[in-house]
């Protein structure tokens, strides 16, 4: 019979089975090789620009759109390392301001407009980066200053 005493015998030994499995699982998970993942190549034509636009770039975007990422504890913790890897990994594939000034000009302004306009969608930075890094956080007059920025590599076209 499965009642003993007004205890459950079966289900504990078997929560108490797969506590113990998880746990043996977290712990090999952190030995999965991840050579070379959280490596930063050398910065070849970083962005350069009005200094408080950089400022503004380095505290919100560089950690994973830059060759100069600021690696945290977690990212060193499978299985959130794998999340943050791949999500750095991404981003800079998609735009890296260590390569902007190897950009064409044409592409400069096209990503200044992208930046802004994701920015003011609340799509980047990304929620679960915000959360964690409360820096990431971009106050209105920091948008104001990207958004003149932007207006300055795109000024209206002249008719």
């Amino acid at each position: 019979h499965r009642w003993t005493g007004g205890h459950t015998v079966v289900p504990m030994r078997f929560a108490r089975l797969a506590a113990v499995m998880l746990l043996v699982l977290f712990i090999a998970v952190q030995f999965v090789p991840r050579d070379g993942a959280r490596d930063n190549p050398p910065s070849t034509a970083t962005i350069s620009g009005p200094p408080e636009v950089v400022a503004i770039l380095r505290q919100v975007c560089f950690d994973c759109h830059s060759n100069e990422t600021q690696w945290p504890f977690y990212s060193y913790v499978a299985p959130m390392s794998w999340f943050v890897i791949a999500d750095v990994a991404g981003a800079r594939s998609r735009m890296n301001f260590s390569e902007w000034e190897e950009l064409r000009v044409g592409f400069q302004k096209r990503f200044a407009r992208k930046i802004v306009e994701r920015i003011e969608a609340g799509e980047m930075p990304l929620w679960q980066y915000r959360a964690v890094h409360w820096r990431a956080r971009i106050s209105p007059e920091q948008l104001d200053t990207l958004r003149a920025w932007r207006d300055e590599l795109n000024p209206p076209t002249e008719k």
